[in-house]
């Protein structure tokens, strides 16, 4: 099978697995508090490290990761991370807008903390099993996911329009708080 096949079918299969996932619902609530570009590139960096991880190491990944405690550690991450977001203390005039240092940080940790043995990696771990085929299952998974973060990044700057700034924060607080319950209840 050609690499360009191989491309095709891990991005066809990661990008579908993608959608509205709960990592688009997250990079929705980061790109909205702290820009896209930020978070794009956080995001991106996050998939290249565990797509390559998963590309790399095949099968032996899935053995080495308990997926219950990952599981469990991403949904306190959420929720740490929505508390956060809510009670942490800013002054009142001032509307600051977070640094994109920040946001790439934020998306980076949140991203690879909660897709680390999700099912885009282990569909990328069984992927290259396969067709023994790294670069091409990579690219193919790293393509996708950064086209279905795209999409996230796209929907929150129209948001941005709509939603007055004082209110992101507190939006984006409650959504991760409930991306973790959610977590935590249905993992």
């Amino acid at each position: 099978m050609s690499i360009l096949t191989v491309f095709f079918i891990s991005f066809g299969l990661i990008f579908t697995a993608e959608l509205g996932d709960k990592t688009q619902l997250m990079v929705l609530s980061l790109a909205l508090r702290y820009g896209g570009r930020p978070v794009l590139a956080g995001a991106v960096l996050a998939f290249a490290l565990l797509s390559g991880s998963a590309a790399i190491v095949g099968k032996g990944l899935g053995e080495l990761l308990d997926q219950v405690l990952i599981t469990r550690i991403s949904a306190w991450v959420f929720i740490a991370f929505g508390a956060y977001m809510l009670f942490r203390k800013k002054e009142e005039d001032e509307e600051v807008k977070p640094s994109s240092r920040a946001g790439l940080a934020a998306a980076f940790s949140l991203i690879a903390i909660s897709e680390m043995g999700d099912k885009t990696q282990i569909a990328t771990l069984l992927l290259s099993v396969k067709y023994q085929s790294f670069v091409a299952v990579f690219l193919g998974s790293l393509a996708a996911l950064t086209c279905a973060t795209l999409l996230g990044v796209l929907v929150a700057g129209r948001l941005h329009k709509f939603i007055p700034a004082k209110y992101i924060s507190p939006l984006s607080g409650c959504l991760f708080i409930l991306l973790g319950i959610g977590t935590l209840l249905f993992a």
